[in-house]
């Protein structure tokens, strides 16, 4: 279901000459390679920034900081998920309220997070975290209408 060989083949020469340069270079945390990620992200997703981060985890928790997810409000996501989805929630001091998900595609399911939304439970909820999953993307459109 998830052949990391076949991801990786077509990228080899790429990643082991970017990888290469890293080391011969010493630059293993911001410098030049990050700054043009960075300019290259924010060009592609026709932003005026971009930023890099650390990991999948710490972006996150960015994202949920940035929109103000702490004490006293929650974020509906997928128990079906890697346990980032949730400790970033928790990381940013807000509540991780999980809601079922769709047996055909495993994302988040946009009937169960309405139902969170329409219970009681739903009054603190700040935010959707969405994960996709298996290269199914998750139903951003039925999302961002609840939003």
């Amino acid at each position: 279901m998830l052949d990391l060989k076949r991801q990786y083949q077509p990228l080899q020469t790429e990643l082991l000459e970017a990888l290469g340069y890293v080391l011969q270079t010493q630059q293993f945390i911001l410098g030049e390679q990050v700054n043009r990620f960075e300019r290259s992200a924010a060009s592609h997703l026709a932003v005026s920034h971009a930023l890099g981060c650390s990991s999948g985890t710490d972006a996150l928790w960015l994202a949920l900081a940035a929109v103000e997810i702490g004490q006293g409000t929650s974020v509906i996501t997928t128990p079906f998920s890697f346990f980032a989805s949730v400790s970033s929630i928790l990381r940013a001091g807000g509540t991780a309220v999980l809601a079922d998900i769709d047996p055909a595609t495993f994302n988040l399911s946009p009937n169960a997070v309405e139902q969170v939304l329409d219970s009681p439970r739903g009054k603190a909820v700040r935010a959707i975290l969405p994960v996709h999953l298996y290269g199914q993307c998750a139903d951003w459109t039925a999302f961002a209408q609840m939003a």
